[in-house]
């Protein structure tokens, strides 16, 4: 039967449609998929206990997932679990519909923190899946815990030294984009900005983000102050680009070509549909917080990308974030 056109038109209406939007929406429609619960798949390595760590989200940003995914490491470590993260088994906008279920884009950026893979426990005896939540507590987006002031900053700074390693491609294109960018003996000022869909659509809850203007006017002081020789600025918004290209000309660096008129609408939505869904754009977003780590000082609104960046570095001589209040 299965050689039947019939039949295998009949499947591609299946995997591509009514599976496609099943797999997509079923977040919002089964809470009950997305509770911690255990499963035995076999009967190998009765001596262990892996720990499957999920997310429910339909559209956040690879730094939210980066640190959910991290706290949700350290918790199961603590139990003496064996954490391996699952991008695979569900939508998130860095996997295409079709490699759902057969390609794990957590490990597009990053290897697993335990060294196994999902295809290493299909036969296991103690496997839980966990929640799709977003855990109780995780690094957040305080300036007070940023700065170190709370205690908490070098732990899960130590965390991610433990845990999370690169992926060997992300390696390879971080290292590269480095060498063409940065020149030995330049001290250089990181500047983050968030613009967009995030400071149109002030999300609740979340720190105000600065304007262009207002970010342009910290970073020159800093710039001065700090005797720095270049800016590398990581941002997806164009109106941040053009105030920052106008006044450091030459001496702005950044791995982006592409930036970003807001128009409405999701972000992640947008990345996702594009032709390598959000591949490359996650892949982009890696290396250019991977960079903004690398530089000697930073100046930041409080996103997901700094909190990584200030977790990844080994350390600023200067660190300037800016404390809005939140939206």
């Amino acid at each position: 039967m299965k050689d039947n056109i019939f039949y295998k038109v009949l499947s591609w209406i299946w995997r591509n449609t009514f599976l496609k939007r099943y797999r997509q929406y079923k977040v919002y429609k089964d809470d009950r998929y997305w509770r911690e619960h255990r499963i035995r798949n076999g009967s190998q390595d009765p001596d262990k206990i892996f720990y499957v760590i999920r997310r429910r989200d339909l559209y956040c940003g690879l730094f939210s997932l980066f640190l959910t995914n991290l706290v949700r490491i350290d918790e199961a470590k603590k139990k003496g679990y064996i954490p391996i993260v699952d991008m695979q088994n569900d939508f998130n906008i860095y996997l295409k519909t079709d490699k759902i279920g057969r390609e794990n884009a957590w490990e597009y950026y990053f290897r697993q923190p335990s060294g196994y893979t999902l295809d290493d426990i299909k036969d296991s005896r103690n496997v839980i899946i966990g929640s799709g939540a977003v855990p109780e507590m995780f690094p957040y987006l305080d300036v007070s815990f940023l700065m170190g002031k709370t205690g908490e900053l070098e732990y899960w700074r130590k965390t991610v030294r433990e845990n999370i390693v690169l992926s060997d491609t992300a390696k390879k294109l971080i290292d590269k984009e480095y060498r063409a960018l940065f020149d030995a003996g330049d001290k250089v000022l990181g500047v983050k900005c968030r613009g967009t869909d995030y400071s149109a659509g002030k999300p609740k809850n979340h720190p105000i983000q600065p304007t262009p203007l207002q970010m342009l006017s910290k970073a020159e002081e800093i710039f001065e102050e700090q005797k720095c020789t270049k800016v590398f600025l990581s941002t997806e918004d164009v109106e941040f680009y053009k105030v920052f290209k106008e006044r450091f000309k030459d001496r702005l660096i950044t791995n982006k070509t592409d930036f970003l008129v807001y128009q409405g609408g999701s972000m992640g939505k947008e990345e996702y549909g594009q032709e390598n869904g959000g591949y490359d754009a996650g892949m982009e977003y890696l290396i250019s917080t991977m960079l903004l780590a690398k530089c000697s000082c930073l100046c930041a609104g409080c996103v997901s990308g700094t909190v990584a960046a200030l977790l990844l570095t080994e350390g600023y001589e200067y660190v300037y974030l800016f404390d809005l209040g939140i939206y």
